[in-house]
């Protein structure tokens, strides 16, 4: 995951731990050496093998947050599945994380401590002096939920279906398309990109320079898929008309509020022109289902 390869190139001076153990806050070492401070103790939902944690992690070097989940405006949590014991890597240092997935309950608040290595520190070698010189790492980390192995697994289930249901849609649309069925129910914008509006939405207006998550499945016009955000069980996260996206998907998105679906009929000049970009040829015509979360 992201957050996984940040781990060796953030640090906190000392004196924070010593600051916080001054203010009553005393540190716990873990069983892999790292300090860390439970601020709730919410006995909440304890994970097991195989559950789902859904947590905030910033990373900070020195008084700088570094990075993290909260950054750029979003607040977009990662998901971390506990190993079994014996998956466990043995015989080199780990990341404060995993301790924290055997840790932590539901909505604790953890601080941990990890001290900087030498291989941390021909990480951090790039790094500006001030903070190559910081010989301790400070990780913020917050459970906000804990979904159980067989929650998972009807997540899952439901995600497969709702996958199969689109696809089958989809293959619909891009027939009707392709054969002129749909020509009275499209809006057609002086770009060139042609809109099927399902649900305009009844969340508030997006914005541009908004960051935006969208589920979406994308075909060719013969109804061939070349990738889709449902299968993946997360949708894709963007920047509204910030040049992220495809000229037409980025159009088509605005379009909408939040809630919204549609399909998106993109003409090549809108998409990747005459150029060929993974399964998809040049000069394609695509088209997008899109639900904007």
């Amino acid at each position: 995951m992201r957050l996984l390869s940040i781990l060796a190139v953030a640090g906190l001076s000392a004196g924070l731990l010593m600051t916080a153990c001054k203010n009553g806050q005393k540190g716990t070492e873990t069983q892999h050496g790292h300090t860390y401070i439970n601020h709730t103790n919410k006995n909440g939902v304890k994970p097991n093998v195989g559950d789902k944690i859904v947590c905030h992690v910033d990373v900070f070097i020195g008084d700088s947050l570094f990075n993290g989940t909260r950054q750029e405006g979003t607040s977009r949590p990662i998901e971390l599945v506990v190993p079994k014991p014996e998956d466990v890597p043995t015989g080199k240092p780990l990341p404060p994380l995993f301790d924290a997935m055997f840790l932590g309950t539901e909505s604790d608040s953890m601080t941990f401590y990890q001290k900087v290595d030498s291989t941390m520190e021909k990480s951090m070698a790039s790094l500006p002096e001030r903070f190559r010189k910081e010989k301790t790492i400070r990780f913020e980390v917050v459970f906000v939920d804990v979904v159980t192995a067989d929650e998972m697994k009807k997540e899952e289930e439901a995600a497969a279906a709702r996958f199969i249901a689109v696809q089958e849609k989809m293959t619909v649309t891009a027939a009707d398309y392709k054969g002129g069925k749909l020509k009275d129910k499209l809006t057609v914008l002086p770009s060139g990109l042609k809109i099927l509006i399902e649900d305009k939405g009844a969340g508030a207006a997006l914005k541009q320079g908004e960051r935006v998550e969208t589920h979406y499945y994308g075909c060719l016009t013969d109804g061939k898929m070349f990738d889709n955000s449902f299968q993946r069980g997360a949708p894709l996260d963007f920047v509204l008309a910030a040049g992220q996206m495809i000229k037409g998907f980025d159009e088509g998105t605005q379009q909408l509020n939040h809630g919204g679906k549609a399909v998106f009929f993109i003409p090549s000049e809108l998409g990747y022109g005459d150029r060929a970009s993974g399964p998809i040829p040049a000069n394609s015509e695509l088209i997008f289902y899109v639900e904007v979360q």
